[in-house]
């Protein structure tokens, strides 16, 4: 047996950046239309910032009134 098949592994893991998990449905052809825009951008990631996008914006315009 050699030494490293015995060896503790160890290995630097990423921090978190993300710590919240939603889970929605959403109308057919939905995830057809994200992936037809996303590009090479992985889809959570585009979702992700879809919503960010979207939640910015209407938190500005409820500060508006």
């Amino acid at each position: 047996m050699r030494e490293s098949d015995t060896a503790i592994r160890r290995q630097v893991t990423k921090p978190k950046v993300f710590f919240e998990a939603i889970h929605f449905r959403a109308r057919e052809g939905t995830k057809a239309r994200i992936d037809a825009l996303r590009g090479e951008m992985r889809q959570g990631d585009f979702v992700r910032v879809l919503i960010e996008e979207a939640l910015e914006e209407r938190e500005r315009s409820q500060k508006r009134r």
